[in-house]
């Protein structure tokens, strides 16, 4: 019985990737995202990296064609033609659009990850740099809390997704199998009639989950990223407020190894430990600066994207005549516009955290025991602490940064936005 269980978890683990289901090193970087590169690969979304020469490289191909076409060309036609239909009424356009825009959203965060390839697979192997090896026990379990958040923020929020879409696929019970869980018609097709009902309802069923594990695979890889960066700048800031403390274990290391008290190195492990730091800040600077350059489009556009849908969704609710009539509708808008909110939440959120954290090094440095070192290795610090001056952040598109000031912007407007339509409603109806 156990030989078959090994047996079967080594096939399953040769279609999952960096040994999702076989035991693995805790401290791997690679586990900030592998959960995010597990379901890319099982819908054949990740990337293609064999031959196009083997067999292997065109069944990728073939599965990812068919996937992508089940999840985002039928449901595009289907939606498309629903909203050219219905464009002389106002509460079906914003209804439709809404769930269009969110759908293609998706893809084209995928269109944009698949173009960003180089950009990502140098982050990826960036995480390996030697700057970002942990040293120290305490290195150790900073890495496994942020990676254990990482993965649980993915978790949590694909969840939720799912969750949320289940309401949509349970709507067509409640009101009698008379509508879809999303408004598409078809050219030449009567989607109303059965067994075609049935067919549409069935690949709803399939492609709807689908479509939010891969949109919170995308909303939430940044923000994987980013939680190995703060992770990297709390290392960092351990090692300035214990300097001291390295630099002993630093010499202790050296004289078990080298077998002597009289190393050339030993009067110099404090300066050495500070340089260390120094580099270490660097690479952090730099891997910042490669999640920025990977992710700042789609990011952007997620921003827009999200006034946009909260717009929608008011003017969907502000159609609604009978609010009684139709509580499993509302419910379902209540539970999308949470979605939404979460998913820009999450992204300003640890980018936020990402600020916060690069400015406690500089209280990180003053804390350290700087007062009885020399003044030569003083000038290391004055050094660090006035670059640390400037916070570390990531911004969207150039335009906006990652933060929770962004994030409380972004509602302002759109309450704002759904106010003037609420007034326009308003004096239309007194007319």
């Amino acid at each position: 019985m156990i030989s078959l269980r090994r047996i079967f978890l080594k096939l399953l683990s040769k279609f999952s990737p960096y040994n999702f289901i076989e035991t693995r090193d805790e401290l791997d970087p690679i586990n900030y995202v592998s959960v995010h590169i597990f379901w890319l690969k099982f819908y054949g979304m990740w990337y293609n990296n064999s031959s196009w020469k083997k067999l292997k490289f065109w069944l990728k191909i073939f599965y990812t064609f068919i996937v992508f076409w089940l999840v985002c060309i039928i449901p595009c036609i289907g939606e498309i033609f629903y909203l050219l239909r219905r464009r002389g009424n106002i509460g079906h356009i914003a209804e439709g659009l809404y769930l269009f825009l969110s759908e293609m959203y998706t893809y084209f965060k995928l269109i944009v990850f698949w173009y960003k390839k180089k950009e990502i697979l140098n982050l990826l192997n960036f995480m390996h740099c030697p700057e970002f090896k942990p040293q120290e026990i305490e290195h150790n379990d900073i890495i496994k809390r942020r990676i254990k958040t990482a993965r649980f923020v993915m978790c949590a929020y694909t969840g939720m997704c799912v969750g949320a879409v289940s309401v949509g696929i349970l709507m067509p019970i409640t009101e009698n199998f008379v509508i879809l869980p999303t408004n598409v018609e078809y050219p030449y097709i009567d989607v109303y009639k059965s067994p075609t009902y049935y067919f549409i309802y069935f690949h709803h069923i399939y492609y709807k989950p689908a479509t939010c594990i891969i949109d919170g695979v995308m909303d939430t890889i940044l923000a994987a990223f980013v939680a190995s960066a703060i992770g990297q700048i709390e290392i960092l800031s351990f090692n300035l407020r214990n300097f001291k403390a390295m630099a002993q274990r630093q010499e202790k290391r050296q004289l078990k190894t080298f077998n002597s008290r009289s190393h050339p190195y030993r009067d110099d492990h404090v300066k050495c430990v500070l340089k260390k730091c120094i580099k270490h800040h660097d690479a952090i600077i730099r891997y910042i600066t490669m999640i920025e350059s990977a992710f700042s489009l789609s990011s952007a556009l997620q921003f827009m994207l999200s006034v946009m849908v909260l717009c929608l969704v008011g003017i969907n609710f502000l159609s609604i005549e009978n609010h009684l009539d139709h509580c499993m509708q509302i419910m379902w808008m209540a539970i999308y516009l949470t979605c939404m909110l979460t998913e820009v939440f999450i992204l300003c959120w640890f980018g936020n955290e990402l600020i916060l954290k690069s400015l406690e090094l500089q209280n990180a440095t003053f804390d350290s025991p700087w007062l009885d070192i020399d003044q030569s290795t003083k000038m290391y610090i004055i050094i660090f602490m006035e670059r640390c001056k400037r916070p570390l952040l990531i911004t969207a598109g150039k335009y906006f940064s990652l933060s929770l000031s962004t994030y409380t912007n972004l509602i302002n407007w759109s309450y704002k936005a759904f106010a003037v339509m609420r007034n326009m409603k308003n004096n239309v109806l007194d007319k």
